[in-house]
């Protein structure tokens, strides 16, 4: 009874995504995530290449949702050819998330070149820079190793904004493990208690604190030593 229940609701999906419309597609997103069926993926792959925007956006956050390592090099290749397009951000950002949701390692090496231009580049990019930090850290959440060592690399750039979020994300990486962190890693935190720039020491600061508050030992005696004045 339960298995015909399921394939009449996958079968609905199938439906939607090939007749449906925008509104129907958001819809049934959630049913997508629980589902998971591998029917949906052609249908995805093809939705993310059409010319409507608003369903490019749907399949990739319906890509996140099933969390297949498999739409990777779609969802990476969809990105790049928004680099192109005006008006594309809010499809930038579901096709950022859904990477961050898949969680794979290797994602780091797509992310970091994105962050790397200069002040006059920023600029207008500040909220997608953002929103690829935030990625980066939904994937060191899941323990991605070579992320969180993108994420230490970060707390070097240039852009104070940048170095006070990746140690946010970083704090929030350990909270599952908090005495896992390394000692390299909550050193580098410590460092930058003292940093000149205001939003870094303070995310510096926060990011001990909040390690201390879920058990990180070492954190909580870091956090209640002297600052440098």
């Amino acid at each position: 009874m339960k298995a015909r229940f399921s394939e009449k609701m996958i079968q609905g999906c199938l439906e939607v995504l090939e007749k449906g419309e925008v509104e129907d597609l958001f819809e049934i997103l959630p049913r997508i995530g629980v589902l998971r069926d591998p029917r949906f993926d052609e249908s995805l792959l093809a939705l993310l290449r059409h010319e409507d925007t608003r369903r490019r956006e749907f399949a990739a956050y319906a890509m996140g949702a099933l969390g297949r390592r498999e739409f990777l090099d779609a969802l990476k290749s969809c990105f790049r050819e928004t680099e192109a397009m005006r008006d594309a951000e809010e499809l930038q950002v579901a096709i950022l998330e859904a990477i961050g949701a898949i969680g794979d390692d290797a994602a780091v090496e797509f992310f970091l070149p994105l962050l790397e231009s200069s002040e006059q580049e920023r600029r207008p990019k500040r909220g997608l820079r953002r929103r690829i930090v935030e990625a980066m850290g939904a994937i060191a959440q899941q323990g991605g190793e070579r992320t969180l060592a993108g994420l230490i690399e970060l707390t070097r750039h240039d852009d104070p904004e940048l170095r006070a979020q990746a140690l946010s994300e970083i704090a929030v990486a350990y909270w599952h493990r908090p005495n896992e962190i390394p000692e390299a890693t909550l050193r580098r935190i410590y460092e930058l208690r003292d940093h000149r720039n205001a939003e870094v020491a303070e995310s510096a600061l926060a990011a001990l604190q909040s390690l201390a508050d879920v058990g990180c030992r070492r954190a909580e005696r870091l956090f209640k030593a002297p600052t440098h004045e």
